[in-house]
């Protein structure tokens, strides 16, 4: 029942976004957010080094956000030295970054990390049509979105597919 409640409430947080998710063989679109440094971490830098990509929008606060992130853990730790990046993208509450940058290093996310709040909304959330967290989209190095909301070992199964 907790968990019920926490996915509605991961829903009512978010609302309904506005854009309409893009589709697998669709172009990625452009995130340039601040990283657990302060420093701006852009999707197309990833990109540019011909990585494969997995843009992850999640919350500290979201139980099945929490339940992936050992998932992520050892793909990241699989296949990072294959060409992988993981662009983790928080839509922790505002006023909260302390807590999201500890909760990161807690839980060994060594990939880029983003602050994905601007002014109390997510534009890239937005952007990407997200309707629920945890959500993903994994970007080929071409810029095309190869697959979505990958979850459990299916992840490390369809990176293995793909990254060779």
């Amino acid at each position: 029942m907790k968990k019920f409640i926490a996915f509605i409430c991961c829903m009512i947080c978010l609302g309904v976004a506005s854009a309409e998710q893009p589709k697998v063989g669709d172009n990625y679109i452009e995130i340039a957010l601040s990283d657990t440094n302060g420093n701006v971490a852009t999707l197309s830098e990833q990109l540019a080094q011909g990585k494969w990509v997995l843009v992850d929008f999640w919350a500290t606060w979201c139980p099945p956000c929490r339940a992936e992130i050992p998932h992520l853990v050892e793909a990241y730790a699989e296949f990072k030295n294959k060409g992988l990046e993981i662009y983790g993208v928080t839509l922790c509450r505002p006023n909260t970054e302390d807590n999201w940058r500890k909760f990161v290093v807690d839980n060994n996310m060594t990939w880029v990390n983003v602050w994905g709040r601007v002014d109390g909304k997510s534009p890239a959330a937005e952007a990407y049509g997200v309707q629920y967290i945890p959500s993903n989209f994994l970007i080929s190095p071409e810029g095309k979105i190869v697959a979505i909301n990958l979850r459990g070992e299916e992840v490390k199964k369809i990176l293995a597919e793909h990254i060779k």
